[in-house]
């Protein structure tokens, strides 16, 4: 059998290709992925470094950058399972609401595809197009009536990526555009273990086809005890609103100079936790009914090895340059 995992650059991503590796149930696994800039390849090839990913003697793994829609269609053609995630890209990338609805259309013209599975997290929906998901995801499942989508809350753990990203920024004494006083938002994060055993149970059973699943977990957590849980396991505190250039230009601005100050990937999480809605459930059946019963938040996380989140360089002047020519 031949995976297709669309999308496969993001850490939630390469989560699910460690767990679908380690089933042994694939003889080829087709990452194919958008690469729009240098940071996107290198960002890439360090998740999979940190997950200890490779190929090997049961599965081959597959390299290709979809530089047009022919190569998308090709990768389509060639797999008996799929299994989509919502890019982490901002800029210079598809529309994550147009790449969806696009995969979906040419995955009925494949007549050997056994599954085709969406994971939508929604830390990684793109903040300025929220209006839009919605009726994205909708268009995807009428286009293909068997899709099985499941959607996650926040992912909890080492393979999150809005996760990953905060814990970075404490441990490198980075500021977060964030404040307590803004409580009173509850998530109810997923562990990644969790909407990684999902997808496989998607992947393996035809009775979820046409199904859309909610993963959340059982512990309602207000987002300020999110970051307060995840500055005790790296033993330091978060530094929240700590940068004068932010409080003076805000990366939740919408302007030239803030895109230009912070990472796309930087504002969109801002905006993330400043916009942040419980999913509605309304449509979706539970993650159990998938056969996973999911961990609580407070035991996603005990003590963080914050060395794997110190930020990895080829030299300064190196990135810088290669920042400026492929951003």
């Amino acid at each position: 059998m031949s995976l297709l995992l669309l999308n496969s650059g993001s850490r939630i991503a390469t989560g699910v290709l460690k767990r679908l590796l380690a089933s042994g149930a694939y003889n080829n696994i087709i990452l194919a992925d958008t690469y729009p800039n240098y940071k996107a390849v290198q960002k890439s090839l360090l998740n999979r470094e940190d997950m200890g990913i490779s190929s090997n003697s049961k599965t081959k793994i597959e390299d290709v950058k979809i530089a047009e829609k022919s190569d998308l269609v090709d990768v389509i053609r060639r797999a008996s399972h799929i299994v989509y995630v919502t890019h982490d890209y901002y800029a210079l990338a598809p529309a994550k609401t147009n790449l969806i609805k696009t995969t979906a259309q040419l995955a009925k013209e494949n007549k050997s595809l056994q599954s085709l599975v969406a994971l939508t997290p929604i830390e990684l929906d793109h903040q300025s197009e929220l209006s839009e998901v919605e009726r994205s995801e909708k268009e995807a499942r009428d286009a293909y009536p068997d899709l099985v989508h499941l959607k996650a809350d926040i992912v909890a753990g080492e393979h999150g990526s809005l996760m990953h990203l905060l814990t970075q920024r404490i441990v490198n004494g980075e500021s977060i555009y964030y404040s307590k006083a803004n409580g009173g938002k509850q998530a109810s994060p997923v562990a990644c273990d969790d909407v990684e055993a999902s997808v496989e149970a998607a992947l393996k059973d035809s009775k979820h086809k046409g199904k859309s699943y909610l993963l959340q977990g059982p512990q309602k957590v207000d987002l300020g005890e999110i970051i307060d849980t995840l500055s005790k396991a790296a033993k330091k505190d978060a530094a929240l609103k700590s940068s004068g250039i932010e409080n003076f230009i805000s990366p939740l601005s919408v302007n030239l100079l803030s895109e230009k100050l912070y990472s796309y990937e930087y504002i969109n999480a801002m905006r993330f936790l400043e916009n942040y809605k419980s999913p509605s459930e309304g449509g979706f059946g539970k993650i159990s009914e998938l056969g996973v019963t999911p961990k609580e938040f407070s035991k996603v996380y005990g003590e963080i090895n914050t060395e794997s989140y110190k930020y990895k360089s080829s030299g300064s002047l190196e990135c810088a340059i290669k920042y400026f020519l492929y951003r």
